[in-house]
């Protein structure tokens, strides 16, 4: 191949990637996602989630979470500790079974919701001290997911 064919090539292959990249501009400005807020509901499939409160603990951020299964749900919803993950300084942690109930909430691994029961339950993130920036919880239920800014 000759040199003025690879040149015409590679303008070609970096059109087509400038075009995808401007078709996924498009679509991501489209998208409405909304962040919600501290005590605000969310519907996700048969659960609805509620985050009423968040605080940075020692060496973990505590985030106590009101969760309804509905009526019409078919099973149990056991450990609802799956699911929820905290955003801050940039990385994504995992939440982590909360042994200590020194805030007189159970935690959400140990809950139990039957079809039409509600709770209150306790995750816990683990982060590093002095980490900054904006912190979120996110939900991600049945294909569905929500996100809350705390205010911490």
């Amino acid at each position: 191949m000759s040199t003025r064919k690879l040149i015409l090539l590679a303008l070609a292959c970096g059109l087509a990637i400038l075009i995808a990249g401007s078709v996924q501009l498009l679509r991501i400005e489209r998208n409405e996602t909304s962040t919600l807020g501290v005590g605000d509901s969310t519907q996700l499939a048969t659960v609805t989630a509620r985050v009423t409160s968040g605080a940075t603990v020692g060496d973990a951020v505590r985030v106590v979470v009101h969760l309804t299964l509905s009526p019409s749900a078919s099973a149990p919803l056991e450990g609802p500790i799956v699911g929820w993950s905290l955003l801050t300084g940039g990385l994504k942690r995992p939440v982590e079974a909360v042994t200590a109930t020194d805030t007189g909430t159970e935690s959400c691994a140990d809950t139990v919701l039957s079809p039409g029961e509600e709770a209150d339950c306790l995750l816990a993130f683990p982060v590093s001290p002095g980490v900054e920036g904006t912190t979120y919880v996110t939900f991600a239920f049945a294909g569905a997911s929500a996100t809350w800014r705390l205010g911490i």
